[in-house]
């Protein structure tokens, strides 16, 4: 296997000397193929080798199978792909055992960390390489977040040979942050919690050219484009893309779909059965997209790395990307702050990289003893919060009616994950037939919330 680009042998270096290592690429620069060859260098070079691949949506476990990991190194290697929707998920620890290669998500890697049961449980350990997909989200309370929180864990005891981490990112974003000196600190703060310990950021500066598009301007601006702008100024409650679906039953499909066929919409769309997709914002991350000749976000409010991952579908030879709003809008003073984020996440991503080993470290080491102090600070508010009243006090109602539905006594957490109601009297307290339609925002009132998509 040889990578495709120059850029990608640059950026894979420190990971096949075995460091620590994000490497930092736009959407389609070959992240994830850089990935592939990192784990099959590792396969063939490391005694006992065994490598998970950490994923933080569903679809994307069968993706990397399928289109990464399976074509170059199935035939030498036992891969595994796990994810919620696998059966097998609850034999993950004899799955781990048997494989060469674990491609799942991170939820499952989390449940399979703190459940002691020996089919099921695993350590960090195990592996020899954690490859961390979209390893921006290892912040705050992100299921990324407590599994490299147990990895610092384990380094700080200096219990057994803990993995090398690979981190994948298109942008690791400013955090919000609008200040150059803070957007720095963020970029340190995702280096810290995937646990890189000198300053091996890297970014193809070769594969830097995104294309320049009109992603600011009004449909009145852009009328003369395409058809969609056209009807779209003529009718704003009418889209060319909800009239062509309406035209094109056969050739379109709508991506609000169950998981098989969502995967099967997006396989018929790079192949060219389907010209036109309309998604929610997943689209914008992970999916294997083609290159696209027009991308339009409509009414979209997301941060400058969602945008980045966005526009950056828009690859092909003369393509668009366009923002649908009101002229003056909010939408539009969003995407102009993103653009503005999106520059300053270079300029702190190059400071990064400029500093010497020696002062990276150091601030490293600031911030990890800020970061420590702020996590023993937030758990003692939690514990303070919850001795405040014993389960019996707690009483949940229903979000949709307000109906009284049960107590805290009621409640128990399975696998660390789902919440139920035990008490056998509950359907006899509630209208089931009624409850349903309020049921899914009952756990969202004061229970804390959790990942779903594992």
């Amino acid at each position: 296997m040889a990578l495709d680009q120059p850029y990608q042998e640059e950026v894979v270096q420190a990971a096949l000397r075995g460091e620590n290592s994000i490497i930092w690429m736009p959407t389609g620069g070959g992240k994830t193929r850089a990935a592939v060859y990192v784990t099959k260098k590792h396969l063939e070079t490391t005694v006992n080798a065994k490598v998970a691949v950490l994923v933080n949506k569903v679809h994307l476990v069968d993706q990397h199978f399928a289109k990464e990991f399976k074509p170059y190194l199935g035939s030498t290697y036992k891969i595994t792909a796990i994810s919620g929707d696998s059966n097998e998920k609850d034999l993950f620890g004899c799955l781990v055992k048997a494989s060469d290669l674990v491609i799942c998500t991170a939820q499952i890697l989390e449940n399979a960390l703190i459940n002691m049961e020996e089919e099921k449980h695993v350590e960090l350990t195990d592996f020899t390489l954690l490859v961390i997909d979209e390893c921006h989200h290892t912040q705050k309370e992100s299921v990324y977040n407590k599994i490299m929180g147990r990895y610092v864990e384990k380094k700080v005891r200096k219990e057994g040979n803990l993995p090398q981490i690979l981190g994948l990112t298109a942008s690791p974003g400013t955090g919000g942050n609008k200040q150059l000196d803070k957007a720095v600190e963020h970029v340190l703060q995702v280096c810290l919690n995937v646990h890189i310990k000198t300053c091996l950021i890297k970014e193809s500066k070769q594969h830097n050219n995104r294309k320049q598009t009109e992603a600011f301007k009004l449909i009145e601006e852009n009328r003369k484009q395409t058809e969609a702008f056209k009807l779209i100024e003529e009718n704003r409650k009418q889209t060319e893309a909800f009239k062509l679906i309406e035209e094109n039953r056969k050739q379109t499909e709508a991506l609000k779909l169950r998981s098989n066929e969502q995967k099967e919409t997006i396989k018929h769309f790079r192949k060219g059965i389907l010209n036109l997709l309309i998604s929610t914002s997943v689209a914008e991350e992970g999916l294997d997209i083609p290159e696209c000749n027009l991308v339009v976000r409509y009414g979209l409010l997301t941060n400058e790395i969602a945008q980045q991952q966005a526009s950056g579908r828009a690859r092909a030879m003369n393509s668009v990307y366009s923002v649908v709003a009101e002229e003056g809008g909010r939408e539009i003073r969003r995407e102009l702050t993103n653009e503005y984020l999106e520059s300053l996440t270079a300029k702190a991503i190059d400071q990064v990289q400029q500093m010497s080993p020696r002062e990276f470290r150091l601030k490293i080491s600031e911030l990890q003893q800020i970061t420590v102090m702020s996590r023993i600070q937030a758990e003692k508010k939690k514990d303070e919060r919850e001795q405040r009243y014993s389960p019996g006090q707690v009483q949940f109602q229903c979000r949709g009616c307000f109906l009284p539905v049960c107590s805290g006594e009621d409640l128990r957490k399975i696998e660390n994950t789902h919440h139920v109601n035990i008490n056998p009297e509950f359907d006899e307290l509630v209208d089931l037939n009624y409850f349903s339609l309020c049921a899914l925002n009952l756990f969202n009132t004061r229970v804390s919330q959790f990942e779903l998509n594992y």
